[in-house]
C-alpha cells in the first residue's frame, strides 16, 4: 500500500479497493457505483426541509442551497439519462405532495417557473445539468486552448 505525505509533514495512507469516503453525501470509491449515487441524499435532504413546514418561498431557498447542490457535484460523476432525471423530478413533486407544499393536480411546469412570473422559483434539474455540463466543456476548452498557446510560446 502506498502512502503520501502533505506540505507539512502528514503522512496519508492510499485507499484500498474496499475502502469508502463521503463527500458531499455521495459515497467515494475507487469505482463509482452510479446506481447508489443517484439522488438518494437529494431527496433525504429535500425530505428534511419540508419536514421543517417553512413558508414557501423559504422552503424553495432551502432546496435550492441545500439539496440541489448536492445534484450539481454528481452531474461531473454520475451517468445521468434523461429518465433518470424525470423519475428524480417526479419523486421530488411527490415529496412535495406528501408535505402538502405542492398540489397533486396541479402544473407541474409552475414548481419551476421564478416567483416573479407567479412560480414556485424551484431550479429545474434538467436545465441545470445542461448548464453544468457547458460550463464544464468551456473550462476544459479553455485550459485546452490555454496550455496550447503556452507551449507554443
Amino acid at each position: 500500500m502506498r502512502s503520501f505525505t502533505t506540505d507539512n509533514d502528514d503522512t496519508m495512507e492510499a485507499m484500498n479497493e474496499d475502502d469508502i469516503y463521503k463527500y458531499l453525501g455521495h459515497m467515494q470509491t475507487k469505482q463509482m457505483k452510479h446506481t447508489q449515487m443517484k439522488g438518494e441524499e437529494y431527496l433525504n435532504r429535500t425530505k428534511s426541509i419540508l419536514k421543517k413546514k417553512l413558508n414557501g418561498k423559504n422552503t424553495m431557498k432551502a432546496i435550492n442551497t441545500y439539496a440541489i447542490p448536492v445534484l450539481t457535484f454528481s452531474f461531473e460523476l454520475v451517468k445521468w439519462s434523461p429518465t433518470d432525471l424525470e423519475n428524480l423530478q417526479t419523486k421530488t413533486r411527490t415529496l412535495l405532495t406528501r408535505y402538502r407544499f405542492h398540489h397533486p393536480r396541479a402544473a407541474k411546469e409552475r414548481l419551476s417557473l421564478s416567483r416573479q412570473m407567479g412560480g414556485r422559483g424551484m431550479t429545474d434539474i434538467t436545465r441545470l445539468l445542461d448548464k453544468q455540463v457547458k460550463l464544464l466543456q468551456i473550462y476544459f476548452l479553455n485550459k485546452q486552448a490555454s496550455c496550447c498557446r503556452s507551449k507554443s510560446r
